[in-house]
């Protein structure tokens, strides 16, 4: 067949994949070499025709059928839904190869040696869903938005700093979701930090006295403006198991307007069952930190959480213009490998993008929506095996051989039916 590709742009995306990610596919047991007659015989084909399937938003049989027609190998759609179910742990460990901790650079300066990672989670839902389907959990390097580490897990699974490791140096940046004193421990005891939006529910609060400290209370006699903080102890476990951890409460009285924005939010959240004392709260930003006096001040703690907001805007981008929210089906499995190749589609974009700015004074750089709205389509257009010139001729061999793949899942269904009807017989002729 003529050649009608143009692999440039798509091998400039493969430079970008760990070294061993053909490797890794022999490893997680998509691909055998010892296989006999196998279509796909490459992890680089495999990955284009996962990664086209997620990036470009195709069907199924569209993606196989315009490889196909490409030049690509033949193969179904049923065959490539197969290699999805199975394909999320590969895609997990290439993911983890391009996050890994070696890849990250020195913290910056300003901010005492640490190194700030904000993490969050986000919920995406399949068309029609009433509810959520799964969940992306990733941690977010804030001073260059490098994703640091990935989790795509079912929607039963909730937010948790235990999910993640964490390594001397780091400074976890999280919301309300992870205050819980387990959480916190398990950051601690690996040698890192931690800054959170406090929970006043799940987070109890101590003074050295072991009484139990209001923190609403005690932020009623903050004066002005001022940021205040006072040393408090958080615990977990009972008895000799209960362990106990120092930490600062840190407290500052919101500008009326900023107040005013809070409370909005908050009747938004809660609406009717909101209450008096969580309006109240609302006009506050509570937060708890391991993070000694001496590294941070209580004024720099209140920056510093601020800057979590960018891990909520990467969402937003990867939403509105990578449509990381547009699942495909509703099978865990499958929903799982697709989030992970759009995670990993993400990655290769900022890889891409970041390649061509050698200053983080880059307009681009300080405008992550402007990189990620030029380069998400040129990624979309590399993934694709046939370019726009060469598509009108081969319309109508694509038509033919959707036409086909249609004809083979109805057989394939008229088939099941018919077994379904026979079995009562098949089941009765085979009783002794």
């Amino acid at each position: 067949m003529k050649a009608i590709t143009s692999e440039h742009d798509w091998k400039t995306l493969v430079s970008h994949l760990p070294a061993n990610y053909e490797q890794l596919a022999i490893e997680h047991r998509l691909l055998n070499p010892q296989w006999p007659n196998l279509k796909v015989t490459s992890a680089e084909m495999l990955l284009r025709l996962i990664l086209l399937h997620a990036g470009a938003d195709l069907a199924l049989r569209q993606t196989v059928a315009i490889v196909a027609e490409s030049g690509g190998p033949h193969v179904t759609q049923v065959w490539l839904h197969q290699k999805m179910r199975r394909a999320q742990p590969y895609l997990g460990a290439l993911v983890e190869r391009m996050t890994s901790a070696s890849e990250r650079e020195a913290s910056p300066e300003l901010w005492a040696g640490y190194e700030m990672l904000g993490l969050d989670a986000t919920t995406v839902s399949g068309p029609g869903a009433e509810g959520t389907d799964a969940r992306i959990h990733a941690t977010l390097r804030l001073h260059d938005l490098r994703v640091c580490e990935v989790h795509v897990t079912d929607a039963s699974e909730g937010e948790t700093l235990r999910r993640f490791g964490w390594m001397p140096g780091q400074l976890a940046i999280v919301d309300r979701g992870y205050s819980n004193a387990p959480g916190i421990l398990h950051v601690v005891d690996q040698g890192a930090d931690v800054l959170v939006r406090l929970n006043r529910g799940a987070l109890p609060i101590y003074d050295d006295e072991d009484v139990l400290i209001d923190p609403l209370e005690w932020c009623r006699a903050l004066s002005g403006h001022r940021v205040q903080e006072r040393v408090v102890q958080i615990a977990h476990g009972e008895g000799r198991r209960r362990r106990v951890l120092r930490g600062k409460l840190i407290g500052v009285r919101l500008p009326e307007k900023e107040a005013q924005e809070a409370r909005v939010r908050v009747r938004r959240e809660q609406g009717p069952s909101v209450t008096a004392e969580q309006l109240e709260a609302a006009e506050y930003v509570m937060l708890f930190t391991t993070v000694p006096s001496s590294r941070l001040s209580a004024s720099r703690c209140v920056e510093a959480y601020r800057l979590r907001w960018q891990i909520e805007l990467q969402w937003k981008r990867w939403k509105s213009l990578c449509h990381f929210d547009r699942l495909p089906n509703y099978r865990d499995d499958t929903i799982r490998s697709w989030l992970t190749a759009k995670v990993l589609l993400g990655l290769l974009l900022e890889r891409v993008g970041s390649a061509g700015m050698t200053s983080t004074a880059s307009p681009l750089a300080r405008q992550p929506w402007k990189m990620t709205a030029i380069v998400w389509p040129l990624i979309v257009a590399a993934l694709l095996p046939m370019r726009l010139a060469h598509a009108a001729e081969h319309l109508p061999a694509i038509a033919d051989r959707l036409d086909f793949l249609d004809g083979e899942i109805e057989l394939a269904a008229r088939q099941t039916t018919r077994f379904r009807k026979r079995y009562p017989a098949i089941v009765a002729e085979t009783q002794p």
